[in-house]
């Protein structure tokens, strides 16, 4: 009978433990993008995918001296916030650089996130 109430113990205790990681926010976003594949619109389309809603990320140079991100970097971004809405696909759109008042660039990229069921 302890042995039975032990067993029930640990088994109800652990249903609401939640793992979490302590590893930095660099780690988590490499995990992140790495599930992420890039396609096509056509891909999309033979494969049905769900789209998710359009994501974006960009970047205001305020110096001459400060360097701009590269579009993969844009892109890896884009993939770690299309795994934040819960899709596995991306499909990039295009980035979009000019002047402001308060940059000296400003770049925005955008794409499309998707889940893509492979069944």
């Amino acid at each position: 009978m302890k042995r039975l109430m032990v067993l029930c113990l640990i088994l109800t205790g652990c249903s609401s433990v939640n793992f979490t990681t302590n590893a930095p926010e660099h780690v988590q976003n490499s995990i992140r993008k790495s599930v992420v594949k890039t396609y096509t619109n056509y891909e999309m389309w033979e494969l049905g995918a769900k789209r998710l809603g359009y994501v974006e990320t960009q970047h205001c140079q305020t110096s001459y001296q400060e360097g701009v991100p590269s579009k993969s970097a844009f892109i890896s971004t884009l993939k770690v916030k299309t795994q934040k809405l819960g899709g596995n696909g991306l499909v990039f759109d295009s980035c979009i650089v000019n002047q402001s008042a308060s940059c000296n660039t400003h770049t925005l990229c955008r794409g499309v996130a998707y889940l893509v069921s492979y069944d």
